[in-house]
C-alpha cells in the first residue's frame, strides 16, 4: 500500500515493523491482544481497540488501532475519522508513507493503527469530546473507497430531502441523530425485558402468519400455494396471547411485530412494533399498576405515580378529544346557556343546548398576525376533519366560526347577528383582554372533535414552549363498549374487550350504552400503549361477534372452543414502541427511530417494495390462470 506498513490482523499473520506474530488457528482475542497497537483494547470481537469517541487523554501515549468513515480532511495533514460513537482526528505526519489516505474521498472507510498524543494547546477543540486529543498515525490496516459523489454527505447543517434519505436509507443511518435514537431504542427495550423477566414473564414469539381476524383493521393478505387460500399478517398478537393464557402460561410478553393496511398515513407504518403484555388472575388495576411500574423503570428521569386517570366522557367533554395533550389546559368551554334568546333565527331555532350545543376554545394571545393564525388553523382543521365534516354537512346547525379578542373586544361574525347582551355575557364568561379561538355550533359528536382538533393546532401554533414543557402522561379509562359507525355497531376497542361490571346489565340489552374495561395511555397528546380486560367466557364472546356485530363465528372457532376449555380471567396491553421512542427522543417522526421505515404512503423507497412479480410467481400463488 504505497510503501505504507500493513496490519492485516483480518488473517492470521499480524504484520508490523517490530515481528510477526503466527497465529495458529482462529484468530483469538487474546492472540489479537498480544500486539503492542491492541494493548488496553475497550472493543472486544474486533480488530479495533477502541471507538473513535472513546479516546481520551487517559489515552495518550497507548498504541491504538481504530476504524470508520473519514468525515472530512484539511490542511493537508488531518483526517477527521468518524464511527457511531463520535469523531477523532488523524494526524498524518509529513514523512509519512501514508500520504495517499488524505485523498480518498469523505465517507471512505479505513483502519489505521497509530499512537494517542495530546493536541498542541492551540489546537485544542473544546466542541469535540476527544479535542485535546488526537491519533498520530503509524499504519493502515484496511482501506474501502467511497465514491467520489454520493448523493448526499454527512452535514449536521444541510439535511436532505426525506424522500432522499429513505432511498438512500444505509447513508442516512451515518446520521448521528439515527444512530442515537436507535441506540436509544435499543437500551430501552433490553431494559423493558430486564424488568419483565424479573417480574417472571415469559418472552414468547408467535406467527406473523395467520388468518383473518374479523372486526379489526384491514390486514395484508399473504397468497400460498394452495389454490384460493390465504394467510393474512397479524394485526396483533391478540389471539395467540389470549389462547396462551387458556394454555396455562400465564404471565407473557414479547416484541411484537405487527402489520395493518390503513393506507397512507404520515404518522403510521403499515408495519410496526409493540411490547405485547397479557396476564392472568388479575384485573384493570393489576394491569395499570404494572404498566406504570414497567415505566418506572425505563423512564429517563421519575414519573409521578401513580399517573392520573380519567374517563373517557370527561376527555371528549373537557378536550374534544380521547387522548389530550395536558401540558395546557385551554379547556373546551359548553356556552350554550349563553347563546339562549339571541335573537339569532337559526340558533333560535335549532340550539337547545342537548340535541345541538355552542361550545368555544381560547388562547390568550396578542400576536399580531392572530387573523392569520386562525385562516391557517382553520384551514388545516378542514384538511384533518374533511371526513367528520362531510358527516354533517347535511344537519341544520354545523356552525364553525373563529373568534378573536383584541383589547377586551371580542370580534365575531355569528356574534355581530345576536343581541348585543350575547356579546357582553361572553366576555364575562371569558375574562380575556387579548385572544384567538373559535366558536362551534351543532350536535355535541359534531362541535367537540372540531374543538379537540382546533385546541392542538391552536396550541402547538401559538405555545413556543410546548416541547420544553414537562411530560404529561394519563390514563384514559371507561370507553364505550361499542360505536356505530354510518349506522352499523363496531367494537370501539376489539371484539374481544369486556364489559365494564357497573354496565353488565346493560352488555345483552343495550350494548351501545354499556362502557368496556379497555384502557389507553396517553403521552403528550398521543396514545402510547392501550388494552383491556379480555372476555373469558365463550358465550359471551359469541354474543359480541354473532349478535352485535354479526361476523361469521366460523374464523373465530378455534378461539371461542379454547375459552370453553377452562379459561382464567385475563387481561393485557401493547406499548407501543416506535411512537413512545420517538416522544422520548424528541423526534419530528417515528421514522426516526426506525431503522428502515416505510415512507407516509406505505413504500419503500431504498428497494421498491412493494414491486411487481413474475408471471412464474404468479402462476405459482395462483394469481393468474
Amino acid at each position: 500500500m504505497l510503501g505504507c506498513r500493513v496490519l492485516n490482523i483480518f488473517r492470521r499473520t499480524i504484520i508490523s515493523d517490530k515481528k510477526v506474530i503466527t497465529v495458529f488457528g482462529p484468530t483469538s482475542q487474546n492472540s489479537l491482544q498480544s500486539h503492542p497497537s491492541l494493548n488496553k483494547r475497550s472493543v472486544s470481537f474486533s480488530c479495533r481497540s477502541h471507538m473513535c469517541g472513546d479516546i481520551r487523554s487517559s489515552n495518550v501515549g497507548e498504541s491504538v488501532t481504530i476504524a470508520g468513515w473519514i468525515q472530512t480532511t484539511r490542511l493537508d495533514k488531518f483526517i477527521l475519522l468518524r464511527d457511531r460513537t463520535g469523531l477523532i482526528q488523524v494526524y498524518v505526519p509529513d514523512s509519512s508513507r501514508c500520504k495517499h489516505l488524505l485523498n480518498l474521498p469523505n465517507e471512505s472507510v479505513i483502519t489505521v493503527t497509530g499512537t494517542v498524543r495530546s493536541r498542541p494547546q492551540e489546537q485544542v477543540n473544546m466542541k469535540m469530546e476527544t479535542g485535546d486529543v488526537e491519533v498520530e498515525l503509524d499504519g493502515v490496516v484496511k482501506v474501502s473507497a467511497a465514491k467520489p459523489s454520493l448523493p448526499f454527505q454527512q452535514n449536521a447543517h444541510l439535511l436532505p430531502k426525506e424522500d432522499t434519505r429513505l432511498q438512500f436509507r444505509y447513508l442516512d443511518l451515518r446520521r448521528k441523530k439515527l444512530q442515537d435514537n436507535l441506540k436509544f431504542r435499543s437500551d430501552l427495550i433490553m431494559n423493558m425485558r430486564k424488568f419483565l423477566i424479573g417480574e417472571k414473564f415469559l418472552d414468547i414469539e408467535t406467527p406473523t402468519l395467520f388468518r383473518r381476524t374479523p372486526g379489526g383493521a384491514k390486514e395484508f393478505v399473504v397468497p400460498s400455494r394452495i389454490k384460493n387460500r390465504f394467510y393474512s399478517l397479524v394485526q396483533s398478537p391478540q389471539q395467540f396471547k389470549q389462547l396462551l393464557m387458556v394454555g396455562g402460561l400465564d404471565r407473557y410478553f414479547q416484541i411484537a411485530r405487527c402489520y395493518r393496511d390503513e393506507g397512507g398515513k404520515p404518522d403510521r407504518q403499515p408495519e410496526f412494533t409493540q411490547v405485547d403484555l397479557e396476564m392472568s388472575f388479575c384485573d384493570r388495576e393489576d394491569v395499570l399498576n404494572l404498566t406504570e411500574s414497567l415505566l418506572n423503570a425505563v423512564w429517563p428521569s421519575a414519573l409521578n405515580t401513580p399517573l392520573r386517570r380519567i374517563t373517557y366522557q370527561e376527555a371528549m367533554t373537557n378536550y374534544g378529544v380521547d387522548k389530550p395533550d395536558l401540558r395546557f389546559g385551554n379547556q373546551i368551554l359548553h356556552v350554550s346557556e349563553i347563546f339562549e334568546r339571541s335573537g339569532f333565527d337559526i340558533l333560535e331555532e335549532h340550539l337547545d343546548g342537548t340535541t345541538n350545543i355552542a361550545a368555544l376554545v381560547m388562547f390568550e394571545s396578542n400576536r399580531e398576525d392572530g387573523g392569520k393564525v386562525l385562516k391557517n388553523i382553520e384551514k388545516a382543521s378542514k384538511l384533518q376533519l374533511k371526513d367528520h365534516l362531510e358527516r354533517f354537512n347535511q344537519e341544520k346547525l354545523s356552525i364553525v366560526s373563529s373568534v378573536s379578542i383584541i383589547d377586551g373586544e371580542i370580534k365575531n361574525s355569528i356574534l355581530k347577528k345576536c343581541n348585543p347582551e350575547i356579546k357582553e355575557r361572553l366576555r364575562s364568561r371569558l375574562c380575556m383582554e387579548n385572544g384567538i379561538g373559535f366558536l362551534v355550533f351543532g350536535p355535541e359528536s359534531f362541535v367537540l372533535p372540531v374543538l379537540g382538533r382546533q385546541r392542538l393546532l391552536l396550541g402547538n401554533e401559538l405555545l413556543e414552549d410546548l416541547n420544553d414543557r414537562p411530560d404529561e402522561m394519563l390514563w384514559v379509562l371507561d370507553f364505550p363498549l361499542f360505536t356505530t359507525e354510518e349506522g352499523v355497531l363496531e367494537s370501539a376497542h376489539h371484539p374481544f374487550t369486556a364489559p365494564h361490571p357497573e354496565d353488565e346489565h346493560l352488555f345483552r340489552s343495550d350494548p351501545l350504552q354499556c362502557r368496556s374495561l379497555h384502557y389507553d395511555l396517553v403521552l403528550n397528546g398521543q396514545e402510547i400503549a392501550g388494552g383491556s380486560v379480555r372476555i373469558h367466557s365463550g358465550s359471551d364472546q359469541r354474543f359480541v361477534l354473532e349478535e352485535v356485530l354479526d361476523e361469521d363465528t366460523s374464523e373465530l372457532e378455534h378461539l371461542l372452543q379454547a375459552l370453553d376449555s377452562g379459561c382464567p380471567p385475563h387481561a393485557g396491553i401493547a406499548i407501543g414502541l416506535d411512537r413512545l421512542t420517538a416522544i422520548l427522543t424528541k423526534s419530528d417522526s417515528i421514522r426516526d427511530v426506525i431503522a428502515f421505515p416505510k415512507s407516509g404512503e406505505g413504500r419503500d423507497l431504498m428497494a421498491g417494495a412493494p414491486s411487481a412479480i413474475t408471471g412464474e410467481q404468479k402462476l405459482l400463488y395462483h394469481l393468474a390462470d
